[in-house]
């Protein structure tokens, strides 16, 4: 009997969740609905439901005004955005971004910062929270008092369970406990998370992945980053290893890697090896392909060219519905439209149909850890 009312307990939860990122996924939407589209009684719907509205995490928005006939009018729920406020922490190898959100990732503030390199990364950490005071500070009272938690997105490999960067990649090598410095500073629960997982995670609730359950997401800038997506969820291997497109070894005895092994993709065609062939900011890259000429044309070709090698083999063993770029390296139409060309010359199956850009392109630097709170902790 005890286990029994731990499976049923376990059911419950999942059901909860389930009910919730449906929600998340497709807006308002009624109890009657939500129980057919999912196959859940109307009962455990309801009971869930009711649950949910006392706790405050689902609000009622109006009726179905199109409903003239006899017996009541569906009723529509949907997420409360305003539930929580969330600090978002986004810590890249040049930039970091700090800021405080709502549950569907609204601004009410952001601030960023150079990436310290100089400092230890405890007094790095101590320079964000003392950031994210002053914003809670500056925010409304009542957005204040409902900030439930920090966030932090970080390169490179996390322990999630303990709140541990291992190997932050081109950001500090030591292992740092990121959670528990946190958390000394601001009194909240903090999380982290390898910062493309919580992005993909954001495109799984807010983007493309409300429509497409399986893809392979691709960050360009400053580095390679990538996650793969099956049904929805992020497949992480045993060792809390995701997908490590930019890691691929590409050259013989090549140039040595973050990663610590030589001949990475990422040593090839990073933000700073194109530096390598003309200096650019990252937003500009677009202007200056379009604008570059013979043997500097030739280069950034042959750069987007072994990318696209590297997708197309990534895609033919993965076998993803969609491949999502990101990042400021593929801000820029013009880059995209070549590397989705170079790509459908190896398999015409990658074509522009298949290979999409973000819709997350304007929040991607704070998305990513509002989405990892919501679906991780609070969903």
């Amino acid at each position: 009997m005890r286990q029994a009312g731990m499976n049923m307990g376990r059911v419950k939860q999942q059901n909860r969740s389930a009910i919730l990122n449906y929600i998340c996924e497709v807006g308002p939407v009624s109890r009657k609905d939500i129980a057919s589209d999912m196959g859940l009684t109307p009962a455990a719907v309801t009971q869930i439901t009711t649950q949910l509205l006392e706790e405050g995490i689902l609000v009622e928005q109006g009726t179905d005004q199109t409903h003239d006939g006899a017996g009541r009018r569906k009723v529509f729920l949907d997420i409360d955005d305003t539930y929580q406020y969330v600090y978002a922490v986004n810590i890249e190898a040049e930039i970091t971004t700090v800021a405080l959100c709502d549950l569907r990732g609204n601004l009410v503030e952001k601030q960023t910062m150079c990436t310290d390199h100089a400092k230890a990364p405890e007094h790095f950490l101590e320079d964000i929270a003392n950031s994210l005071l002053e914003m809670g500070r500056r925010a409304p009272a009542k957005i204040e008092r409902r900030i439930a938690a920090v966030t932090v997105g970080i390169p490179g490999l996390v322990d999630v369970e303990t709140g541990v960067s291992i190997h932050a990649y081109g950001v500090w090598e030591d292992v740092v406990e990121v959670s528990d410095l946190l958390h000394k500073q601001l009194g909240l629960p903090v999380y982290i998370e390898n910062n493309v997982d919580a992005f993909a995670r954001a495109e799984v609730l807010y983007g493309i992945g409300r429509k497409h359950d399986n893809f392979l997401l691709i960050k360009w800038g400053p580095g390679v980053g990538s996650t793969i997506v099956i049904d929805k969820q992020i497949y992480i291997g045993r060792h809390g290893k995701t997908a490590e497109l930019g890691h691929l070894i590409m050259e013989h005895h090549g140039e040595l890697c973050n990663c610590g092994r030589r001949g990475c993709l990422e040593t090839m065609v990073s933000y700073g090896a194109l530096q390598k062939i003309q200096k650019f900011a990252p937003e500009k890259f677009g202007e200056v392909y379009t604008k570059s000429k013979g043997a500097e044309r030739e280069k950034f070709d042959d750069v987007i060219d072994m990318f696209a090698r590297a997708i197309v083999n990534a895609t033919t063993i993965l076998a993803p519905d969609r491949i999502v770029l990101s990042g400021n390296l593929f801000r820029s139409e013009e880059i995209r439209k070549q590397m989705i060309e170079d790509c459908f010359e190896y398999d015409p199956n990658l074509h522009a149909g298949r290979i999409l850009y973000t819709e997350l392109s304007s929040c991607e630097d704070y998305i990513g850890p509002v989405a990892a709170y919501v679906q991780q902790v609070l969903f």
